[in-house]
């Protein structure tokens, strides 16, 4: 794949070598125009000069009144060397000696107009033709019938002499006088210019190209260094973050964004090795369990009640430890966004009181009153396994924290855009500071850690992840020795959480 270095490099050589290429060609034209319009006006000179030393003889034909001969050089003054003249009915009149048996074109300018044509010289010249019509004031004869037909040529411009018949004399015929030039010397100068601005161009070109890649490559050294400095990130310097001192202004935004990922991915390391820790030392103590009872059992001979205790509690420990692993994979499919139930309208209600009858004689058998007098009908839109999910995690926290002989209230109130449920037990043991814990993973609020019954300490995690996946939010508050209570939002019609928990 191209890189934008290379791909801006090239672009902008190409913008500048066409431009180059455009001001070049149209100097070229202009210098070419110029050039050629002092060509035509020098031409046009020698036939105006050629025209005024012309005169016609009865007996000589057209001679050359002044003092003016054929030069072989062409400058601006001189008479010119390769010239002709006709009938406007195409007739020859005059050949001179210098074209051979070479006839320029026959070309039938307009009267008060010039023509101009490219055309073959002798010694294999290329030249540029100029006809103009002129009129002769005095002939003997009509200008069809009075000249020969040009095949006898005399002197050194050889001229068709008319004969004498002895007619009237006609005034004022008409001639068309042709004029040639080598473009040699023009042709050499627009050759020059053309290989001068060529080479000129491509130079420019070459030295536009040097200066851009210099240009690109220093203007994408605050790229290089982010990306030099973001290559020494690694695993043991997730602190590291990268600096936007000497960086353009238009890369502020993005190295503020590489640094807030640098966060998030050292927030992740960090939560995965506390998970690691917290995995291990949640494991460790359930199989120091296991194997401490299976050493026991082995010590010496003991009757079958015994073994069967012991079996019982290693079956216990198994089952915790089944719980924690099948929490741990519903937590990470939660925070992974793998959970691809579709959402359905759930009677929020009805689910509530289906798990508080399962609940009745945990209730029952610690004299605990239950008051769930709050709830009101209320139907909410979301996976319904989630929202189980949810419910059972809350109510049998409620249930396996309330003090013996406390209250479990239970309230459901059902709003406008969600519904909001409030699930509270006395006797908490949780200060406010350690409020803000409760939904870290293995966290609870025994400082030594050392609950074997069946909470983990992934449950409030497990809701608050189930929360935010379906748009809703939770919050705790604790007052310790009195009231622990969760409050939860359901958004009924789904959301992006962004609804406010009351107070």
């Amino acid at each position: 794949m191209r890189s934008i270095r290379l791909q801006l490099m090239l672009s902008c050589g190409a913008a500048i070598a066409v431009m180059l290429a455009v001001l070049g060609g149209s100097l070229y034209l202009t210098l070419q125009h110029s050039l050629e319009s002092q060509f035509n006006a020098s031409l046009t000179a020698r036939a105006t000069l050629l025209v005024a030393t012309l005169d016609w003889d009865p007996h000589r034909g057209f001679h050359i009144t002044s003092d003016f001969t054929p030069v072989t050089d062409g400058h601006a003054h001189g008479m010119p060397r390769y010239f002709q003249i006709w009938t406007p009915r195409g007739k020859l009149v005059l050949h001179p000696p210098a074209l051979g048996k070479r006839n320029l074109k026959f070309l039938a300018p307009a009267r008060n107009a010039v023509r101009f044509a490219a055309v073959d010289l002798p010694d294999d010249h290329d030249g540029r033709e100029l006809a103009i019509r002129f009129r002769e004031g005095n002939s003997d004869d009509h200008e069809e019938d009075h000249h020969h037909d040009g095949s006898d040529h005399t002197g050194d411009i050889r001229n068709n002499r008319p004969a004498d018949t002895g007619q009237t004399e006609h005034i004022g015929l008409d001639y068309i006088l042709a004029v040639a030039r080598p473009t040699d010397d023009l042709d050499h100068a627009l050759s020059s210019i053309a290989w001068s601005l060529a080479i000129s161009c491509s130079l420019a070109t070459l030295l536009s190209a040097a200066l851009i890649a210099w240009l690109v490559n220093r203007g994408f050294r605050p790229v290089d260094t982010i990306a030099e400095q973001i290559a020494g990130v690694g695993a043991t310097r997730l602190k590291d973050r990268i600096s936007t001192h000497n960086v353009p202004h238009e890369l502020i935004p993005i190295v503020d964004r590489l640094n807030k990922l640098l966060e998030r991915v050292e927030d992740a390391v960090i939560r995965e090795k506390a998970l690691t820790a917290d995995m291990a030392h949640e494991l460790r103590t359930p199989l120091a369990g296991l194997r401490t009872g299976a050493e026991l059992a082995l010590t010496r001979l003991r009757s079958s009640d015994e073994y069967q205790r012991t079996l019982r509690q290693s079956l216990d420990i198994s089952v915790q430890m089944q719980e924690m692993v099948e929490n741990l994979l519903t937590l990470a499919r939660l925070e992974a966004g793998a959970w691809a139930q579709a959402s359905e309208n759930c009677p929020l209600d009805q689910m509530i009181q289906q798990h508080l009858q399962s609940c009745q004689e945990s209730i029952i058998s610690r004299a605990v009153t239950l008051d769930d007098s709050g709830v009101s009908p209320a139907v909410v839109k979301a996976p319904p396994e989630l929202v189980l999910l949810v419910l059972r995690n809350v109510l049998d926290n409620a249930v396996s924290y309330v003090n013996k002989g406390g209250m479990i209230r239970v309230g459901l109130e059902n709003g406008a855009d969600a519904a909001i449920l409030t699930v509270a037990n006395t006797g908490s043991a949780i200060s406010v500071q350690q409020s803000q814990q409760i939904f870290e993973r293995f966290w609870r609020g025994d400082d030594s850690r050392t609950d074997h019954g069946r909470h983990s300490g992934l449950g409030l995690s497990i809701v608050q992840n189930v929360m935010r996946q379906i748009g809703g939010r939770v919050k705790v508050e604790s007052c310790p020795g009195q009231w622990f209570t969760i409050v939860l939002l359901f958004p009924k019609h789904g959301g992006d959480g962004s609804h406010d928990v009351p107070r």
